[in-house]
């Protein structure tokens, strides 16, 4: 029995409005999801008490800026592919 594989032509293509659309669309989703998890994120930390906070290295004043900083501006930050390694 001989197989026959049908391809598309679609290398250099320029994307559709539905595509555009569709890849907007996933970038909100993505980016509202993203601040979902460092707002609660915050909240976790704000819920902790100050020795514990102690413990992993932060103090209250630092919440905001380990969460809401940029990777390299500080030693330790947000890391947003958490969810993904703790099998949510």
């Amino acid at each position: 029995m001989a197989h026959t594989h049908a391809t598309t032509a679609t290398h250099g293509a320029t994307p559709t409005l539905g595509t555009r659309a569709a890849g907007m669309a996933r970038r909100a989703w993505h980016t509202y999801w993203d601040w979902r998890a460092r707002r609660a994120t915050v909240e976790i930390l704000r819920s902790l008490d100050s020795r514990t906070l102690h413990y992993i290295g932060l103090s209250r004043g630092e919440i905001e800026s380990v969460v809401h900083g940029r990777r390299g501006d500080r030693r330790r930050c947000y890391d947003a592919s958490w969810q993904w390694r703790a099998g949510a």
